[in-house]
């Protein structure tokens, strides 16, 4: 089956899971091509794992009318998704957030104009798009160019599946759990927290863990000790650390300690974000087919 009649599929909500997968696993070559630039900015299976949102991305504004080849396409949403994670994320690059927002405004811009006038916009009719001044126009270009023209080639390593490794012994010590814990709140799971944690342990894990704050910042926020907040917080990961909890929350992400057992907890480590976030989009892609089969169904 050809990219484009996967991309077809996806988009009218056939085995939206399975397509994306077929989809991200046949173009993975030319997927590490579009990230191999970056890489001295992040390490290579995080850009993949944006690589794979740029797909889907791609995916959901194709049109097969256009005459032009889904991964020439992709090419684009690849590399946007992979830029906004450097600028937001990387370890490397930083400005302020505001200065972010604009750039993404441009790209967005950028790619309406295209698909509108089939021709890459001038700088005058940027600004005029954006009511920004030429000169604002010329700082966004530039801090843009910073990360497209990034060149570092690196060796490829082989490729390995999920369930390639035999599982690593291990415990689930605080450190463990301190780390699948703080990736694993990041993924809309807050009312199961709440839920096995008292008021006061949950503030402060959710201010620690969801918004970033230091124990000094939330107890000032709480008005409490710094001890209590770090008591608090121990407290409330202990709660969560019970079986149940623990089972509720790995039910409803399915992986977390599952993608420790199938890849072995070293390899979790290193691979976490990629193993968690398309496991995490895989499960928001089979919501998303859901509804598309049940809108498709009340049609017909």
């Amino acid at each position: 089956m050809s990219n484009e009649q996967l991309v077809e599929q996806i988009r009218n909500g056939y085995h939206v899971t399975q397509n994306m997968q077929r989809l991200y696993e046949g173009n993975l070559p030319l997927l590490k091509k579009f990230v191999r630039p970056f890489t001295c900015y992040e390490p290579e299976e995080d850009l993949l794992q944006e690589a794979y949102f740029g797909l889907w991305e791609a995916a959901k504004q194709y049109e097969s009318s256009k005459n032009v080849k889904f991964m020439t396409y992709a090419g684009y949403w690849v590399r946007q998704s992979i830029i906004r994670y450097i600028e937001n994320c990387g370890s490397v690059i930083r400005r302020p957030s505001g200065f972010n927002q604009k750039m993404s405004q441009y790209n967005k811009a950028v790619q309406e104009f295209v698909q509108a006038y089939s021709r890459f916009p001038t700088d005058w009719e940027m600004a005029e798009a954006l009511g920004i001044s030429l000169q604002e126009v010329g700082k966004i270009k530039i801090a843009l160019q910073e990360v497209a023209s990034l060149e570092a080639p690196v060796s490829e390593d082989d490729e390995l599946t999920l369930g390639d490794s035999i599982a690593d012994k291990y415990s689930l010590e605080d450190d463990v759990i301190d780390e699948i814990t703080q990736r694993t709140l990041k993924c809309g799971l807050w009312p199961i927290v709440e839920r096995y944690t008292g008021i006061q342990q949950y503030q402060v894990i959710r201010g620690y863990y969801k918004y970033g704050m230091t124990l000094r910042q939330i107890a000032e926020q709480l008005g409490i000790s710094i001890e209590q907040a770090r008591q608090f917080k121990e407290a409330g990961l202990r709660q969560l650390r019970q079986y149940k909890a623990t089972k509720n929350l790995q039910e409803n992400l399915e992986i977390v300690t599952g993608a420790v057992y199938r890849t072995g907890f070293v390899r979790f480590r290193q691979q976490g974000s990629t193993v968690e976030n398309i496991a995490i989009r895989r499960y928001e892609l089979d919501k998303i087919s859901e509804v598309q089969k049940k809108t498709r169904l009340r049609k017909d």
